[in-house]
């Protein structure tokens, strides 16, 4: 079976891993700080923090934008389900913003509103919304780019658009340190804040060592790795195109995140899934983990992300599939029932 993520380290840069298991410490120090020295040549950013999960990062850029109790944040039902849990956790009120099933971009005008103080952007697949709509909501935001490295839309580059942003470090990443997440800033006025929140970290929740080394070896292949995934990514959207069904494309000349390839069904989700299956592919609801699909989430308010909740399904696009197995997946975007 061609898995749907894999999340993988080539023998050859096992070397920083092992380096640093022989180490006195495995705890946060120097293969930590260099994970984050490197890592800004690939983000661009211009203060960041590593942390041991997306939770602590998004619950502190939260609290640094300082909101009263209660205050409204919107968020995207699309999100992974710890936005949903960060913000009840913390005393804040959710507004789940609305996406265009056509192009999965959120409908950020409706924000302000419905009386928002502050967005959770999330970008799923790397669609990146009109930088223009982003400011003209005049709200503080916190960019969760998880799934758009690589993506850029006309001269906005992911990771560019929110007062801070957030890159998780999880699984199928095309950078993972086996869990964590990046918070960072992307501006000179934001960078500040971020260090001085670094001056005052408890070393418990900072990335460890450990899981910075296997992140400085995916960080060494990254270039290789994406490359791969854009190609990949050509090919099955040629395939694509012989069926009924589509994926989404970034506006304005730009690419994705290549995190995985999406495909938007005329048909159903069930049926494809074990299409998918019986030829040895791995294929899954592109949002079964997400805020929507929580049993009491209030669906009819968002039908647009309702609607890409049933139709929408995610496809292997990993640096790991080999031209064997990238022809099997061809074959079967271009056969979906």
């Amino acid at each position: 079976m061609i898995p749907l993520y894999c999340s993988f380290i080539r023998r050859k840069d096992m070397d920083t891993v092992l380096g640093c298991l022989v180490t006195d410490s495995i705890g946060t120090g120097e293969y930590t700080e260099k994970f984050l020295k490197n890592a800004k040549e690939i983000f661009g950013y211009e203060a960041a923090i590593a942390l041991r999960s997306p939770y602590q990062a998004l619950t502190i850029a939260l609290k640094k934008i300082g909101l009263p109790p209660g205050a409204k944040i919107g968020l995207s039902p699309l999100a992974p389900l710890y936005h949903l849990s960060v913000v009840e956790d913390m005393g804040f009120s959710p507004v789940f913003i609305d996406h265009d099933p056509e192009t999965c971009l959120p409908e950020l005008q409706t924000a302000r509103e419905r009386g928002c103080s502050a967005i959770v952007l999330f970008e799923a697949f790397g669609m990146l919304p009109d930088k223009t709509l982003v400011l003209a909501t005049e709200l503080p935001v916190i960019e969760d780019m998880s799934q758009a490295l690589g993506a850029f839309r006309a001269d906005t580059k992911a990771g560019t658009t929110g007062n801070f942003a957030l890159y998780g470090l999880e699984q199928g990443s095309p950078v993972t340190t086996g869990g964590g997440a990046l918070l960072f800033a992307p501006t000179k006025r934001d960078a500040p804040v971020i260090r001085n929140i670094a001056e005052t970290l408890p070393r418990e929740i900072v990335l460890t060592d450990y899981n910075a080394a296997l992140g400085l070896a995916q960080l060494r292949t990254l270039g290789n790795s994406l490359e791969r995934r854009r190609t990949l990514e050509g090919s099955f959207q040629m395939e694509l195109a012989r069926s009924r069904h589509r994926t989404f494309r970034q506006a304005d000349e730009g690419q994705g995140g290549c995190y995985t390839f999406p495909v938007v069904l005329e048909s159903s989700m069930k049926d494809v899934v074990i299409h998918a299956k019986r030829n040895g592919v791995e294929a899954a609801p592109a949002f079964g983990q997400s805020i929507i699909a929580k049993d009491d989430f209030p669906a009819d308010e968002c039908p647009g992300a309702k609607l890409l909740a049933l139709r929408c399904v995610l496809f292997p696009l990993h640096e790991k599939i080999a031209a064997k197995d990238a022809n099997i997946i061809a074959k079967v975007l271009a056969t979906l029932p």
